[in-house]
């Protein structure tokens, strides 16, 4: 791997001049995205994000055009937008033709000029750029087109591509892309985190959460020269524990926050449930917006429509639920201080505090591995081979008993998912299970690599960077009964396609189960229940864990009965 300070030089050569200001930045006059977020967070302003990503980009330019005259016409406006990219955008673009569609839009080379020019409102980049192989060819594209916020930092040590990517290569591209980002950083450019799609998320307390977004901010401020922002919000259900890791990380940066924004809670949303997503909204809403008002940090708030858990949002959905956030704005400003701040503000400095010393321990049990910790790509790919709980313990550091009952969603909720999956698991004994999930939405895939061998079951468990023919190859291989796949990227006919091929070819006796998001993006604004088509495959969909658990208790008496 090269050093990490010729990566740095080649990144900082290699960055494009700025770029004209947007059709956001004209009609705000504002010099750089920067200097617009400080002065709403010097006013007090609270700002607004949305998510957006429809399967090409221009329905997405269409959607964002929508959305900006519909509130426009209501007297609001939303400040940015960010992308929910196709997978494949981690694919360098000569060969991004031969990946597998999945959710979200493909930004042609003529198309990033349109992403600052689509409506008054500024683009952020984050799925799918930083932390794969074309992350810096993606990020001097997105420079170049007035995008000033890129990301996505979490995603470099816990997303992949299917089938995997090479590591180092991967590292040096971050590095590079990173360095410039930092060359344009007097001009407004800021790389972005969201702690939850990266190690962070799988922390056991809120501690060495933001303990790792200190080991963020030292490699990418420090060693880089580049300026990081953190996100966080997407599984955080809690109130007190949005505002304790707002707080923290707002100390971190010694006070002086120019945030991204902060990403609603997604987890609490079910399918159809109109009554709990309105709810979950309104519960994040009011926190986030209090925070802005109390300690502002440059951070959006981002309002999640209330059909996010089934599928990709709508123009006239996004608009509903901006309505409604602007709603509880004005209710939230009569009540600024309905929250325990002095406790809450008390509980982010310890855990400022903590994070440091986790930070700092950090970087010399690395230095003892003999990693070069003033050397951005080593330290980098270091953290990229290592796992949150195998650095917690290496770590060791005990955090205050204030802290470690701020359990992260993840934590909590394998843990809780599969306790209760305990008590209801019928007995799977000589059960043979291949359990995949090709991406980072993994929360029951790790429930269920917990509950099934206690059941008597044999697990063959596959990482997120194993390929599509690969799940189909342990099977045969590992003579398994079933395989278990998660899906959540909008590809799921197509990997049922790939695996039930793979299996038949083979004359495989087992059942292919799949649980998840099942829906297909085909090219269309919106992508399609791909159910019917995987069970005229012969793949079994499933709705719940307990289902599936019950379809192989039946499957494994079937085949007991075969044998008999």
């Amino acid at each position: 791997m090269l050093a990490g300070a010729q990566l740095i030089a080649e990144g900082r050569d290699a960055a494009p001049p700025p770029a004209p200001p947007t059709a956001f930045l004209r009609a705000n006059g504002a010099r750089s995205e920067a200097e617009y977020k400080r002065r709403c967070r010097d006013q007090g302003r609270v700002m607004y994000h949305m998510h957006v990503g429809l399967s090409t980009w221009s329905a997405t330019e269409v959607a964002l055009a929508e959305v900006y005259v519909a509130l426009f016409e209501k007297g609001h406006s939303v400040d940015r937008f960010g992308l929910a990219l196709d997978r494949a955008m981690g694919v360098p673009e000569s060969e991004r033709h031969l990946a597998i569609k999945e959710t979200g839009p493909r930004i042609g080379p003529h198309e990033w000029q349109r992403l600052g020019e689509a409506a008054p409102i500024q683009p952020h980049l984050g799925d799918y750029m930083i932390g794969f192989p074309a992350g810096f060819q993606n990020t001097l594209r997105a420079l170049s087109a007035g995008v000033t916020t890129i990301g996505n930092v979490g995603q470099y040590t816990a997303y992949d591509l299917i089938g995997g990517s090479d590591e180092v290569l991967v590292t040096e591209e971050t590095v590079r892309a990173l360095a410039a980002i930092g060359a344009l950083r007097e001009h407004g450019a800021l790389a972005h985190s969201n702690l939850e799609d990266g190690s962070a998320t799988q922390a056991s307390h809120f501690g060495a959460y933001v303990g790792w977004a200190a080991l963020e901010l030292y490699v990418v401020e420090e060693l880089i020269g580049a300026r990081l922002a953190h996100c966080f919000g997407n599984t955080i259900q809690s109130p007190e524990c949005r505002a304790v890791v707002h707080f923290a990380l707002d100390d971190l940066r010694r006070r002086d926050s120019i945030g991204p924004m902060v990403y609603g809670n997604t987890v609490d949303h079910r399918p159809g449930d109109r009554a709990r997503n309105t709810a979950a909204v309104t519960a994040q809403l009011m926190c986030d917006i209090a925070l802005q008002l109390r300690r502002p940090t440059g951070h959006a708030v981002n309002p999640v429509p209330l059909t996010e858990a089934e599928r990709i949002p709508t123009a006239a959905e996004i608009v509903e639920v901006h309505l409604l956030a602007h709603e509880i704005e004005r209710e939230v400003r009569k009540s600024p201080n309905a929250y325990d701040w002095p406790r809450l503000e008390q509980l982010g400095s310890m855990t400022a505090a903590y994070a440091i010393d986790f930070r700092d321990r950090a970087l010399a049990v690395l230095g003892n591995d003999g990693v070069d910790v003033c050397d951005a790509a080593q330290v980098l790919l270091a953290l990229r081979r290592t796992s949150m709980a195998d650095l917690e313990g290496r770590v060791d550091l005990a955090a205050p008993a204030e802290i470690a009952r701020l359990e992260p969603w993840k934590a909590s909720h394998v843990r809780r998912l599969a306790d209760r999956l305990d008590k209801s698991t019928p007995r799977l004994d000589g059960v043979r299970v291949v359990l995949a999930v090709l991406e980072v939405h993994d929360l029951v895939r790790d429930a269920l690599a917990r509950v099934l061998p206690r059941a008597g079951a044999e697990v063959i468990l596959l990482g997120a960077n194993s390929s599509i023919d690969g799940i189909a190859r342990a099977a045969i291989e590992e003579d398994a009964d079933a395989i278990v796949v998660g899906v959540y990227n909008g590809n799921a006919l197509a990997l049922g396609e790939r695996i039930a091929d793979g299996v038949s070819n083979e004359q495989w006796g087992g059942r292919i189960y799949m649980g998840g998001i099942l829906n297909q993006d085909t090219g269309q604004s919106l992508p399609i229940d791909a159910r019917p088509a995987l069970e005229g495959l012969g793949v079994r969909c499933v709705d719940t864990v307990e289902e599936l658990l019950g379809l192989l208790a039946q499957g494994q008496r079937s085949a007991a009965a075969t044998r008999g």
